[in-house]
């Protein structure tokens, strides 16, 4: 019988029945043993969004490896099928990537720790009528981690982002990709 013991299946202002569960963590398990022996961790979480539920789910599949993926749907079931579509279809595309990296390099990939700060935006706060509020700081720590702009590329995707930080494995440089307004993507590579 496979346990079920690292995901985490929890609802943000709704409630989650017992066959939404284990419905979720028999289909989480079955998408991720596809792929991979084992995994670390996955929480999936459902809310509600107006009229619609949506769900969110976050996996830990390794040390470095994690992938996002969310959908929104009229009920739970549908919200969390579509979700892990997303995921299934990322695991897919990227799994010969993930396995083919690890054998390449036998050697431990290089980490740089870094913080993490998200600041309000000032013209936003002239919008507002109330100007006594303090400016809002969130702070986490970051890895940044030592790869190339294709695998840079490919946890940009897998994490869901529009922007990751990186240190280029050719270069020893730290390097920003981005997703532009048009779709494409954009590198920024200082000289020095």
């Amino acid at each position: 019988m496979t346990e079920f013991n690292n995901i985490s299946v929890s609802g943000k202002q709704t409630k989650v029945g017992k066959s939404l569960t284990k419905y979720v963590q028999s289909s989480i398990t079955q998408t991720l043993n596809k792929y991979f022996e084992n995994f670390i961790s996955s929480s999936i979480l459902f809310s509600k969004d107006t009229f619609n539920f949506r769900c969110e789910i976050n996996l830990h599949i390794d040390s470095s490896i994690f992938i996002q993926g969310n959908a929104l749907s009229n009920d739970a079931y549908g919200a969390f099928n579509v979700a892990n579509e997303k995921i299934k279809k990322r695991l897919r595309r990227y799994h010969r990537k993930l396995t083919d990296h690890r054998i390449k390099n036998k050697q431990s990939l290089k980490y740089l720790q870094a913080n993490q700060y998200i600041i309000e935006d000032p013209e936003l706060k002239k919008n507002k009528d109330n100007t006594s509020d303090p400016v809002i700081i969130a702070e986490s720590e970051d890895i940044i981690k030592t790869v190339s702009v294709s695998e840079a590329i490919m946890l940009m995707n897998l994490k869901d982002q529009n922007a990751i930080f990186f240190k280029n494995i050719q270069s020893k440089r730290l390097n920003i990709l981005f997703r532009r307004s048009d779709g494409n993507i954009g590198w920024v590579d200082p000289k020095k």
